[in-house]
């Protein structure tokens, strides 16, 4: 038997009461209002900015691989010690609380003078304690990021990122719907923010480091029965990193 903090009405509604199609929230009007035409603009943009010279790095495509240290939650929802229910079938959600653990990113980009559009990839194993149980979750992320360089000129180059993420959170054995337990499988969306400083020992070659800080929306989840559900009010997480970048520039 589960225990700890319960929610049930009003935590998690069943597919089609009160829900979306397939019981899903659409994504906020406002956060989509701004983010989604500054994200277009500037991918419209960016090749014809390519055709710019004089700064210090070489524009183009560019890779690299970034990590940030002690990633987690900040643990205002996954707190270790709450569960919620779902109002039509019962079915139980259990939110641990995260480690700390080093996140690993995958980074595609194409940079042009003022700004880069960056696509990106990122994925964390933790261990999640629940009332002093463990077990493990997973944190993936997929990631649209503006990245804004000043002093382009020069081979240190202050830095600002803005972005969106999508991520989706597995909690291993974190759903049970009697007799059965299973997975929970969160998804949501959410926001990236970093201020920080690029240096190149070559105008292919640089290394950034920064300080990041995410918010995350959950608003939606499936667990061993397989229902989608609406998360209501939505689980709201953030988390602050440092994050340090290599990349190579083709």
């Amino acid at each position: 038997m589960v225990s700890g903090n319960h929610t049930q009405i009003g935590g998690i509604l069943s597919a089609g009461r009160g829900a979306g199609k397939d019981g899903f929230h659409a994504m906020p009007v406002s956060f989509t209002r701004w983010m989604a035409p500054l994200l277009l603009g500037l991918a419209i943009a960016t090749p014809a900015w390519s055709q710019t010279t004089g700064g210090f790095a070489r524009e183009g495509m560019y890779v690299g691989l970034a990590g940030m240290f002690d990633f987690t939650f900040d643990g205002v929802t996954f707190d270790g010690s709450t569960f919620y229910e779902a109002v039509d079938t019962q079915e139980l959600f259990i939110l641990p609380e995260l480690d700390k653990q080093n996140l690993r990113r995958v980074v595609v980009g194409f940079r042009a003078r003022p700004a880069a559009l960056e696509f990106s990839y990122d994925r964390t194993r933790h261990q999640g304690t629940f009332l002093g149980a463990t077990g493990g979750a997973v944190v993936n992320s997929i990631n649209v990021d503006v990245r804004v360089f000043a002093l382009t000129a020069h081979r240190i180059q202050p830095h600002a990122v803005v972005g969106l993420n999508f991520p989706w959170l597995t909690v291993e054995d974190g759903s049970f719907l009697d007799p059965a337990e299973g997975d929970a499988r969160f998804r949501g969306q959410g926001l990236n923010v970093e201020g920080g400083v690029t240096a190149f020992l070559h105008p292919r070659i640089g290394a950034s480091v920064g300080y990041s800080y995410r918010i995350f929306w959950f608003n939606r989840v499936r667990g061993v029965g397989d229902e989608p559900y609406r998360l209501d009010p939505r689980f709201r997480e953030t988390s602050g990193s440092v994050v340090v970048m290599g990349f190579f520039t083709f």
